[in-house]
């Protein structure tokens, strides 16, 4: 497991600070108020036991389930509710099942720029290239069938998709559990690639029982029982 050297902690790139979410059937908890912080180069593994609340907090976290109460800080700003859109474009979930277009790999990648979200951006076949090259695959790629891949091939699509898009933070909510070891590695390699690229600039957060991934992909680990965090930071403050 790699380890943090630096005593002097870098500013947050996304701070969550009592976020919690609530059964809207019973009124229990499903996210008690959690605090985090997440900086630049961060490689976060959340481990925990099934059902214990990691996707629950990854998905609050990413705004595709609104939290009840909380705040998220964003690049040192409050993320807003009108902000959504724009804040789920800097903070990419990825899932453990992809999902594709029925059309090519390359068709699959253009889509996002016919969204209003990325009308200032713009397709980069180049870019793409470089990320393939990454992970040794050939520009042909492009050209296939996306309802002809394999589960594997389908995950790092869905990867290209977000990753060319230049989010700051990835959300990985066990990406790799259906893949073999071998495709497995490949996802990991391709968003490896992608944070050498951003100069540590970027960061990630891997929901993961492998342990063998999680000592791969991992610099700080985070825990998460019957819906309550802890931090590497708040570990040593729990009552």
């Amino acid at each position: 497991m790699v380890t943090e050297n630096s005593e002097v902690k870098a500013p947050a790139l996304l701070q969550a600070s009592n976020l919690s979410r609530k059964d809207p059937l019973n009124g229990h908890f499903l996210l008690h108020p959690a605090d985090c912080h997440i900086r630049r180069g961060d490689r976060i593994v959340l481990s925990g036991a099934s059902g214990s609340g990691k996707s629950v907090f990854v998905r609050t976290l990413a705004l595709l389930d609104q939290p009840d109460a909380g705040e998220l800080i964003l690049y040192g700003k409050p993320v807003q509710p009108a902000d959504a859109c724009r804040y789920r474009a800097q903070v990419a979930y990825i899932r453990q099942s992809p999902v594709l277009m029925q059309t090519s790999v390359e068709g699959n990648l253009t889509f996002p720029f016919c969204l209003a979200v990325n009308k200032n951006k713009k397709y980069d076949r180049q870019k793409i290239e470089r990320f393939l090259q990454a992970i040794d695959r050939p520009n042909t790629f492009l050209d296939k069938d996306g309802s002809t891949l394999s589960g594997g091939e389908k995950q790092l699509v869905c990867l290209l998709r977000v990753l060319q898009l230049d989010p700051c933070l990835l959300l990985l909510d066990e990406p790799t559990s259906a893949l073999d070891e071998s495709t497995a590695q490949l996802v990991e390699k391709l968003i490896e690639h992608w944070m050498q690229v951003n100069k540590q600039q970027t960061a990630t957060l891997w929901i993961s029982h492998d342990e063998q991934q999680k000592a791969r992909v991992g610099n700080r680990v985070w825990q998460m029982k019957s819906g309550q965090l802890t931090t590497d930071e708040t570990a040593g403050r729990q009552k």
